[in-house]
């Protein structure tokens, strides 16, 4: 009976895969955005409105936005975005590639380094390795901007 159960969930788990690899890229529920540098180029992010709904909505309604890359402790890459939003189903453990929604300042951050302790609106992930981030220094002037089609 365990290894029937076991089969099942692995089948879920495997379609479930399947049909989120070719879902929609800009969906309602889920929007791709450019975070771009001129002088360096591109990392393709997908803001998920599920995960914070309140916070997807004020993201997309201010695009585009742009700022200055900051750094804290290499850990995490951010740019200031201007945006008040409260705190909603925040979460204070996040992987590489995890984007945030900082609320003391009102920055979108993009998760450089596996991190526990910074409480942090969850808002979506990196398509893209967030490696090109790393190699921008602080100071440059970033634009995040809805992909285009």
């Amino acid at each position: 009976m365990l290894l029937i159960n076991q089969q099942i969930n692995s089948n879920a788990e495997f379609s479930l895969q399947i049909h989120m690899s070719w879902s929609n890229p800009n969906s309602v529920s889920r929007i791709q955005v450019v975070l771009e540098s001129r002088e360096k180029g591109k990392i393709m992010l997908e803001l998920v409105r599920h995960i914070s709904p309140i916070t997807f909505s004020k993201i997309i309604k201010a695009m585009p936005i742009s700022g200055r890359l900051h750094f804290l402790d290499h850990k995490l890459g951010y740019v200031e975005s201007g945006l008040t939003v409260g705190a909603e189903k925040q979460k204070s453990t996040f992987q590489r590639g995890d984007l945030g929604f900082m609320i003391s300042n009102g920055s979108i951050c993009i998760v450089l380094q596996d991190t526990k302790g910074l409480s942090m609106n969850h808002i979506g992930h990196c398509i893209d390795d967030p490696l090109l981030l790393e190699s921008m220094e602080s100071g440059e002037i970033i634009f995040i901007k809805l992909a285009s089609g």
